[in-house]
């Protein structure tokens, strides 16, 4: 018969328990082993503790028990059949849980909460008259019971008449200690295997070799739908994912899977999943892990930098013109309207959609840039919607989101919209519309929750009429216009923006420098600034690094600077009237104008009869702060 106890308290163990636990004094086995060949003998004293203080110590010693009372349950019958006590006792000499004899161990009192004392009264052994063969007709040995870092978690007490006393008797004990050590480190290591399961982000299944749900973390359970918290027997993987898939190709084909994206269809619902599977050796099954495409997508577009840094307080400038853009632009982040932005090369449009993005309810959601005007022509579609696995020739074989799936809880901010080739603009108009994104080669859409803000420095008025841009998508896109005004026309905002430029560099390359001399920011305020608020950037920068004194002088700037310009009127006639000088610069931005004039804006055909890349070209364009697409507008 076994007689145990569990613990129903709910105190937490006492820190002088959690000492006792590793310091046991070398007297006190010894003195406990007297103790208990006393008690079986008739003789000793009763020592017990309360319930409740019995509760403290059996959740104290909680992990010992789980791991020593399974073990001593299968010794119980050998131990009734010789009329002995095998006994799993505390480290400070509580009794625990015994199994064995019972007639012995209601005789001798052995029940759970007996504390044995580290020594025997003499007097108490003799009082029954029975102390001298006390030790002579009973046997004891006791071994300790080791949990991590060799730290003492109990003993193990054997009690046996000395007929049925053995030599193999210590090393019975020893094994059977040893088993529950054992046992213990197991519990500890599935104990930590599954704390581990549990703490990670993605969700984890171990399938057998038919397909068997062997274990599943709570991320799993929720991404597949199975029910309860139970880790072992949860069935076929086919009860929770239609038809297996694709787990059960995976085992059918012994093929690892590594990050590869994964459509599940859990009950009614479609799921899409970052899928990988490793096996397990000897073919015991495989670990698959499921993350979230939406989690994954969000580190892709912080690992690729794309990131609103800029705020409304970034825009500089008190002129009326830029104080009502800057207004408009904070109605615009209140809501989620699609919002178009206006204005010269260099302006700052960028930094407006940088700015509506963190002044708007999605500012903890991705944002995701979009250069229309940089994507190669043939890969505009598969960029901005992205495709499945096979797609097309050099498609990546697992397939591949979208910006749109990237930017999804967010914002995208399509810039240089007026480039997006004609088929491209009739799949943007469909997302607008219905909020779905069909990837190219797929059949199935995936509904994206996405705010659009563009930006163009072209008519898309004149688009329209020649037929370059669709009319109905210039509709949807012109919900809220912004006009970004170009840095001629807020001329009281130059000396603003100079000298936060001059901090700027200043500081960054550790330069005394402190102001303008007068002429020189006179000459900043004469300059017509073709290339806006991005050249002038760049001319402090180099101003900061040449100049030799404390304050930026005007031999310090470029020389076409030194020359006074007539600053432009709005209303000019031609775009070459924007360029007038005759320094060398100026005759340069002329000798470009003229090219693309005779070239009616072709790009390809102008880096030809100047004799340079297309590349180097476009650079040259972005510092003069010409637009190419006027004069295609011209000739047309």
């Amino acid at each position: 018969m076994t007689y145990q106890t569990t613990a129903h308290g709910n105190q937490p163990p006492r820190e002088e328990d959690e000492a006792r636990l590793r310091v046991v004094k070398p007297e006190l086995p010894e003195g406990w082993r007297k103790s208990l060949t006393a008690r079986a003998a008739g003789c000793g004293s009763e020592d017990a503790l309360p319930p409740s203080g019995l509760n403290t110590v059996l959740e104290a010693n909680h992990e010992v028990l789980q791991a020593a009372v399974p073990i001593m349950k299968e010794y119980e019958e050998c131990f009734m059949r010789e009329r002995g006590l095998l006994a799993l006792l505390s480290p400070d000499g509580v009794l625990l849980h015994g199994t064995g004899d019972a007639a012995l161990a209601e005789s001798a009192g052995f029940r759970p909460g007996t504390v044995l004392p580290g020594t025997v009264r003499p007097e108490a052994v003799s009082e029954k008259g029975r102390g001298e063969d006390a030790s002579a007709r009973w046997g004891c040995w006791i071994e300790p019971l080791r949990g991590g870092k060799r730290r003492i978690m109990g003993f193990l007490a054997l009690l046996l008449p000395r007929a049925a006393c053995h030599a193999a008797t210590p090393a019975l004990l020893h094994a059977i200690a040893a088993n529950i050590n054992n046992q213990h480190h197991v519990h500890d290591l599935l104990s930590d295997q599954s704390a581990v399961l549990e703490l990670l982000t993605d969700g984890v299944v171990i399938l057998d070799r038919r397909g068997g749900i062997k274990a599943a973390n709570a991320h799993a359970r929720r991404m597949l739908d199975i029910p309860g918290e139970e880790n072992t027997s949860l069935g076929p993987i086919s009860d929770f994912v239609r038809d297996g898939a694709p787990f059960m190709q995976i085992l059918g084909q012994k093929r690892t899977v590594m990050d590869e994206e994964a459509t599940l269809r859990v009950g009614n619902a479609q799921k899409r999943y970052i899928l990988s599977a490793s096996f397990i050796p000897e073919d015991k099954g495989v670990v698959c892990t499921l993350a979230e495409t939406a989690r994954m997508q969000k580190f892709a577009v912080r690992t690729a930098g794309s990131k609103a840094i800029y705020r409304f307080s970034d825009i500089l400038g008190e002129s009326d013109v830029i104080v009502n853009a800057v207004q408009l632009a904070r109605v615009a982040a209140q809501s989620d309207i699609t919002t178009l932005l206006l204005g010269e090369s260099g302006t700052g449009k960028e930094l407006f959609a940088h700015a509506i993005h963190n002044g708007s309810a999605r500012k903890s959601g991705p944002f995701v840039v979009v250069n229309c005007g940089a994507l190669p022509r043939d890969l505009v579609q598969s960029e901005l919607f992205g495709y499945e696995a096979g797609a097309f020739t050099g498609a990546a074989k697992n397939g591949k989101p979208g910006k749109f799936e990237l930017a999804d809880g967010g914002t995208i901010f399509l810039d240089e919209i007026g480039e997006m080739p004609m088929e491209a603009q009739t799949n943007l108009l469909r997302l607008i519309q219905n909020k779905e994104v069909a990837r190219v080669g797929g059949t199935t859409t995936k509904s994206v929750d996405v705010r659009i803000v563009a930006a163009t420095n072209r008519n898309l008025s004149e688009a329209v009429a020649r037929g370059t841009f669709r009319s109905d998508l210039f509709y949807r896109l012109s919900v809220l216009v912004i006009n970004i005004p170009a840095l001629r026309s807020r001329s009281s905002d130059i000396a603003a923006l100079a000298a936060h430029f001059l901090r700027k560099y200043a500081s960054a390359l550790n330069r005394p420098i402190t102001g303008f001399a007068p002429e020189a920011l006179q000459a900043l305020r004469h300059y017509s600034w073709p290339g806006n608020i991005r050249e002038l950037e760049n001319i402090i920068e180099r101003a900061v690094n040449v100049a030799k004194s404390s304050l930026i002088a005007a031999s310090d700037l470029p020389d076409f600077l030194s020359l006074r310009q007539e600053i432009p009127r709005e209303d000019q006639s031609s775009p070459e009237d924007a360029y007038t000088g005759d320094n060398l610069y100026m005759q340069e931005c002329r000798a470009i104008i003229n090219t693309l004039s005779r070239c009616n804006g072709n790009i390809r055909l102008a880096a030809q009869e100047l004799g340079i890349a297309r590349s180097a070209l476009y650079g040259k364009l972005t510092r003069f702060g010409i637009d190419y697409a006027k004069f295609r507008n011209r000739y047309r």
